[in-house]
């Protein structure tokens, strides 16, 4: 009787650390993405809603990902489940771009191929990382707490500094592009 209660009192537990996994998962993940759609939606075009639409769809996709990254966490070594997290958020997240956005080579030749796929894998592996509780990330961890708020505080700079119409949008397109590639 008492092993059953302490058995069940773990499974409560691992179900409770889950949720709060998946939950940090998801808002890690929205915020890895906000810079980069705030740039693109309001500083350049100006679009609220197409902000917020943006984060509501990462929270789904990002949900999907976690159940993803879970299964390949338990089936494969933890750098092979690693390296193929990073390449199916990559491939996925472009498959997003060309077919639901319309940014495919052929429909948006100057869209940025390697930007975008930069963008959805850190989509995914800057909260994979961030959540797991393995103390030899923290030195990495640091460095992207750091990368994240001196890009952050650049974009905004950006934003109130330079003209919208011209330098501004150069810098928050290109920022955008090699501030991704910079973190992945």
């Amino acid at each position: 009787m008492i092993n059953r209660d302490l058995s069940n009192r773990q499974k409560s537990v691992k179900s409770v650390q889950s949720v709060v996994s998946l939950l940090l998962f998801i808002l890690i993940g929205v915020l890895t993405a906000a810079v980069g759609e705030l740039q693109f939606s309001v500083f350049i075009r100006g679009d609220w809603a197409n902000l917020f639409g943006s984060m509501v769809f990462n929270a789904v996709y990002l949900a999907g990902a976690f159940v993803v990254t879970r299964l390949l966490f338990r089936l494969l070594p933890r750098r092979a489940a690693f390296l193929l997290t990073v390449a199916l958020a990559a491939v996925a997240g472009l498959m997003v771009e060309w077919f639901l956005i319309g940014n495919s080579p052929w429909g948006n030749p100057d869209a940025s191929q390697i930007g975008m796929a930069a963008y959805w894998a850190c989509l995914v592996v800057v909260p994979l990382i961030v959540i797991d509780p393995d103390l030899r990330l923290r030195r990495l961890k640091r460095a992207i707490a750091i990368y994240a708020a001196v890009y952050s505080a650049a974009a905004v700079a950006a934003w109130a500094l330079l003209p919208g119409e011209t330098w501004g949008a150069a810098y928050h397109l290109w920022s955008v592009v090699f501030g991704y590639l910079g973190l992945a």
